[in-house]
């Protein structure tokens, strides 16, 4: 196996998060011992290493403190920044729903302009976000109404049907069928 195979076959084993914590495998420390010193560098093993663990502990630090920000700083309108984008994310779907989807009175609200909804507050974004919720919800209730609707007028179509059926020439169908 290669030299370079090797050590990845051993981080790997070893996994990210150890080597990120200062765990190295021994290999690549016995291999930069042998380097340095054919080399006759003025590094020691012990400070090269504790050298990669400081950069590699800074790597740490440098991704926990970017972590903090995206999700605990908060930002304009006291949100953070991964909770402006989710309602930008929000906005663009919402921004694809087909006008024939909305019952008449509500497609006004896909004519919306969306650079000045972009442009204005996250007040303003939700506020429109949650009218296209509303929508959205009032056209499934519709759609349903009209489903249960259409199968109670199929019933009873068969229902009429099926009475009719069963007459004879000597019964009389009652009127209101």
């Amino acid at each position: 196996m290669p030299l370079f195979a090797t050590i990845a076959a051993d981080i790997d084993a070893l996994g990210w998060d150890c080597l990120l914590e200062g765990r190295i495998p021994t290999f690549l420390i016995n291999l930069q011992s042998f380097y340095l010193r054919k080399h006759s560098s003025w590094w020691k093993i012990k400070s090269w290493a504790s050298h990669l663990v400081q950069h590699l502990l800074n790597i740490t630090h440098r991704q926990w403190l970017y972590r903090n920000a995206r999700i605990h700083l908060r930002k304009a309108e006291g949100l953070t920044t991964s909770e402006h984008e989710d309602i930008f994310e929000l906005v663009k779907d919402m921004m694809l729903v087909d006008p024939s989807d909305l019952l008449p009175q509500h497609r006004q609200l896909l004519e919306q302009d969306y650079n000045e909804l972009g442009k204005g507050t996250t007040v303003a974004r939700k506020l429109w976000l949650q009218q296209m919720r509303s929508a959205i919800s009032a056209a499934d209730v519709v759609e349903r109404q009209n489903q249960s609707g259409q199968r109670r007028q199929r019933k009873s179509s068969l229902s009429i049907a099926a009475v009719r059926s069963c007459t004879t020439d000597n019964d009389t169908v009652p009127e209101f069928l």
